[in-house]
């Protein structure tokens, strides 16, 4: 059933919030930003209590909204707030602090890092169909063909075509896959990563096989990753972002924990202010590159929440986790009940999941700061960083 709707306010996830002549809530979803007091045409089906709409035409536009620089931001799945132009980093804002006013109503004052203008993404990944090479379109396997991502850093842009000839010219594997394109840092070299794991490095005379490590020098740290392997999606500002946020909060200098660490990311950030450090990672090819990157820390590969002891740590020591986009399993959540170690930081990339396992915390831990950093610019997607003391 179709309806014309006025957006009230976002929510979390960029979805607008109308509502019905009935009085009833309708969570919209666009393909592109919505601003607060838009109108639009949406499709909507209802649920028992609610209804949920895709908008299919704008009515009235918000002045604000600004052409998009991309040429398929319309039907493309990865980026869903062009057009925001100037007003991107508020309309975030505004999703965040609707969460946080709902979930969190007691939380401290939280504090907002704004994605410069700068940050692109330094992995993408596409879908090769043996015909065509793009992403995915909103809510469907369908492919939109790209052949420049101006989301992605400018080497990976660019590399784009030179991927889609090799290709097409049965220079690399052609069987329909994802592929993983990615850069270091500073952005130059560009590698390609199939799904059973092998790479090739973009040479001026074409894609060759490569076995190494893709490598980020981020301030004084130099971090390496199998290619393929979880890393930031935009290395600098995630560095610089987190740096800002840790450095504001009075951090103990005994032993970091850092549980679901990766490669060493926290543990290298962190490094130089802490006495000793342990990671737990359970991806093992992660927990050898975190040996390098971090060799003074204690790399331990095992599930984070099956190794955390009864009372983990000392009244000096630091507990970080970063867990997967989930969040923190109820065992975990337990067990940190009983930590020894007085005080706690929790990095979360899905903010629903993260005000989940903040309550899950208490009462043993209280929340004594928050940020919340836009780390995945054009999308609805922020990382929330909270830090607690022993209550």
């Amino acid at each position: 059933m179709k309806s014309i709707l006025t957006i009230e306010r976002l929510a979390w996830g960029g979805k607008g919030v109308a509502r019905a002549e009935d009085g009833r809530v309708i969570l919209v979803s666009a393909p592109l930003a919505l601003f607060p007091g838009e109108q639009v045409e949406a499709e909507v089906r209802w649920k028992p209590r609610h209804g949920e709409g895709e908008v299919t035409r704008w009515v009235r536009r918000d002045p604000r909204r600004a052409q998009a620089g991309c040429p398929v931001a319309a039907t493309c799945g990865g980026c869903e707030l062009w057009e925001a132009g100037r007003e991107t980093a508020e309309l975030k804002r505004s999703m965040v602090a609707d969460l946080l006013g709902r979930q969190l109503p007691d939380a401290p004052e939280w504090r907002w890092l704004e994605a410069p203008a700068d940050a692109r993404r330094h992995r993408i990944q596409l879908h090769w169909t043996g015909r065509d090479l793009g992403y995915h379109r909103r809510n469907s396997h369908a492919l939109v063909p790209v052949s420049a991502c101006p989301a992605a850093s400018p080497a990976l842009s660019q590399a784009i075509p030179r991927f889609l000839d090799a290709l097409e010219g049965r220079m690399l594997p052609t069987r329909p896959q994802r592929w993983e394109l990615a850069t270091g840092t500073p952005a130059g070299e560009v590698y390609a990563t199939d799904e059973q794991g092998r790479t090739w490095n973009l040479e001026p005379d074409g894609w060759k096989p490569f076995q190494g490590g893709i490598v980020h020098r981020l301030g004084e740290a130099r971090l390496a990753h199998r290619p393929g392997g979880f890393f930031q999606v935009c290395p600098p500002w995630a560095w610089r972002a987190f740096g800002e946020i840790l450095d504001g909060w009075e951090l103990p200098a005994g032993t970091l924990y850092d549980l679901y660490g990766g490669v060493g990311f926290f543990t290298a950030l962190l490094g130089a202010r802490v006495a000793g450090s342990v990671l737990v990672e359970f991806d093992e090819p992660a927990v050898a590159w975190a040996a390098r990157n971090v060799p003074g820390a204690r790399c331990v590969a095992a599930d984070a929440a099956e190794w955390v002891p009864e009372g983990l740590g000392a009244p000096g020591d630091l507990l970080l986790l970063d867990p997967p986009r989930t969040g923190l399993a109820p065992e975990m959540c337990a067990k940190l009940q009983t930590a020894g170690a007085g005080d706690l930081v929790l990095v979360g990339c899905d903010g629903a999941a993260f005000c989940r396992d903040v309550k899950r915390l208490e009462p043993a831990w209280k929340l004594e700061g928050l940020a919340v950093a836009d780390l995945f610019p054009l999308t609805s997607h922020v990382e929330c960083v909270g830090w607690f003391r022993r209550a």
